[in-house]
């Protein structure tokens, strides 16, 4: 039997209890006013006028949005199309796969009214799906969380993008000429010209003997056939169709007057060529869309407030799957990128959930940045290139105005020096700092005349390696708590942001660093006395009042706010 020394043991739960990666976003997101993103708004315009003075509009209707959850924060419309000459919020284009948000939602609000389970499989509710072993597809390991999240495995497209239609001579690729068997192609979509919409047969009977890409659950893969079938399940479980349903559970309830799936009357973006006007069927749950700027503002506001309520089953917001690359990853059915590398003061990680879509002529994307409560719409017709650049111009300096912002907002309400009563006797006092680079930190702390951090950090550093190092960053946990007299309390906890998990180890080049950079998520790791150790509490009057008090709860202590202490600077 080993046998440790207690001095050991506490070493080293103190140690892993103080340690922790650098937090994603440690705050809550901020309150914009029509003044707090000027410099940020000056920046995109001039950005924005110097594409448009080189002529990168000349052949193209742009509109790009952004607003919190409570306001308004930017627009931007312009066009150089011929067919629209004037383009603005209310202006309506073809969202293409953006449609599939919609009907991911209609799913999350059909689970959470007990009409379905995400974990249904599919062949509960298409009868028309094989699950024998006459089908090339396991449709039984279908679910409908894997059709959501493009885990299913099944084709992407059917009845289009099939080259048989655009190449006249397919030997110039390599390719043997063919003489088609039109017997066993669809007759619908691309191979009519779109003349033909196709329907829920075709769509069947494509199906039956169609090739999967991968079995269920193994690796991710897009598929628009896998929200065509989504909506099947809409229409089966409404005794309805898919869009009557899309038009009575989403369009109507949030007032979204200019998207239909059919083209509006007027204040339509046209381009020469494109797929305007074309009904895409049984494709509609995928891409059938027509929708304006403003209405999807309205819409992505909607699930920017809603994505943790809407059912019990799931934050709509979280990744289900690894995507391509070392930071993309797919939701429901969102793609959703985490970088490192936005922040100019910080290597802080940030996440946006996208969401693109294209048909010939259009192209639209969604961005929702939850961490800063801004969502950004944008949306171009004609020659879709300036797309690329108006992502630089316009979602990064959003994001960086909007970190300023949140860090003003951080040190004003919080930052400061916070004292035991002068009637307890007691020696303790905690001073909360503030850095762009840091966020909140403890820069002081003294509990019953005890330096809290000049006793941490031996044991931290001798535990975890790291040298005299202890930054404990305060984040937030959004529990709210109420005393007798009615006064709200914010619930924070600090860790110990490691020196080397910042995100900037992939670039040193050697196996330590790289090992540096694993993480495992533990804000809770050690109590004291039933109480978690690294448990703060900033008390105020109420919800808008200035915060007076931190409660330190595992030290059993309640320290007021120095009013003669002033926020540090940024």
């Amino acid at each position: 039997m080993r046998f440790h020394s207690p001095l050991l043991i506490v070493t080293s739960v103190i140690a892993q209890a103080f340690a922790a990666c650098e937090p994603e976003i440690p705050f809550p997101p901020p309150q914009y006013t029509a003044e707090s993103l000027t410099r940020t708004v000056d920046q995109i315009d001039a950005a924005i006028s110097a594409l448009a003075a080189s002529g990168r509009f000349n052949n193209t209707a742009v509109s790009v949005e952004v607003a919190s959850r409570e306001q308004a924060l930017y627009s931007f419309h312009r066009s150089g199309l011929a067919t629209a000459e004037t383009v603005n919020g209310s202006s309506a284009y073809r969202i293409a796969s953006n449609t599939k948000l919609f009907t991911a939602l209609g799913i999350l609000q059909a689970e959470a009214a007990g009409k379905l389970s995400l974990d249904d499989r599919i062949t509960k509710f298409i009868s028309g799906l094989s699950g024998d072993a006459s089908s090339r597809i396991a449709w039984e390991d279908i679910t409908l969380r894997t059709l959501m999240s493009h885990m299913s495995g099944i084709p992407d497209n059917y009845a289009e993008d099939d080259l048989i239609l655009s190449l006249s001579d397919p030997t110039v690729l390599g390719l043997p000429p063919i003489v088609a068997d039109k017997a066993a192609l669809p007759a619908c979509e691309g191979f009519s010209n779109y003349t033909q919409p196709c329907s829920k047969k075709d769509l069947l009977q494509y199906l039956q003997d169609a090739q999967p890409v991968f079995p269920a659950k193994v690796e991710p893969s897009y598929s628009n056939v896998g929200f065509d079938l989504l909506g099947q399940v809409l229409a089966n479980i409404s005794n309805t169709t898919y869009e009557q349903y899309i038009d009575s559970t989403i369009i109507r309830p949030l007032n979204l007057t200019g998207t239909s799936f059919t083209p509006p009357a007027a204040n339509g973006v046209l381009v020469d060529d494109s797929y305007w006007g074309v009904d895409l069927g049984v494709g509609n749950p995928s891409g059938g869309l027509y929708s304006t700027p403003a209405d999807m503002i309205t819409f992505l506001r909607f699930a920017l407030a809603n994505h943790n309520t809407l059912t019990p089953a799931l934050n709509w917001f979280q990744p289900a799957a690894y995507s391509s690359g070392a930071h993309s990853y797919l939701g429901y059915p969102w793609e959703i990128f985490r970088s490192p590398a936005i922040l100019p003061n910080s290597t802080r990680t940030v996440t946006i959930n996208t969401k693109g879509g294209g048909l010939a002529g259009y192209y639209t994307y969604s961005f929702v940045i939850p961490g800063y409560d801004i969502v950004v719409f944008m949306a171009a017709a004609g020659d879709l290139t300036v797309l690329n650049e108006l992502l630089d111009v316009v979602v990064d300096p959003v994001i960086v105005g909007a970190e300023e912002v949140a860090q003003m907002s951080l040190n004003t309400t919080y930052a400061g020096t916070y004292l035991a009563p002068v009637h307890t006797g007691l020696k303790s006092s905690v001073t909360i700092s503030h850095s762009m680079q840091k966020s909140l930190y403890v820069a002081s702390w003294t509990s019953n005349s005890t330096d809290v951090l000049g006793a941490l950090i031996p044991l931290v550093a001798a535990q975890a390696g790291t040298g005299e190092n202890l930054d404990l960053e305060l984040i937030p946990t959004f529990e709210i708590r109420a005393d007798a007299d009615g006064r709200v309390g914010e619930v924070w906890r600090f860790i110990n942001v490691m020196e080397g998990n910042g995100g900037d180890t992939e670039t040193q080049g050697n196996a330590t660093s790289i090992w540096a950079d694993y993480c495992v998520s533990n804000i809770d790791p050690l109590s004291y006395a039933g109480t978690a150790l690294n448990e703060a509490v900033f008390w105020k009057k109420n919800e808008t009042s200035p915060v007076t008090q931190i409660e330190l709860s595992a030290f059993r202590v309640v320290l007021e706010r120095d009013s003669l202490s002033s926020p540090s600077n940024c």
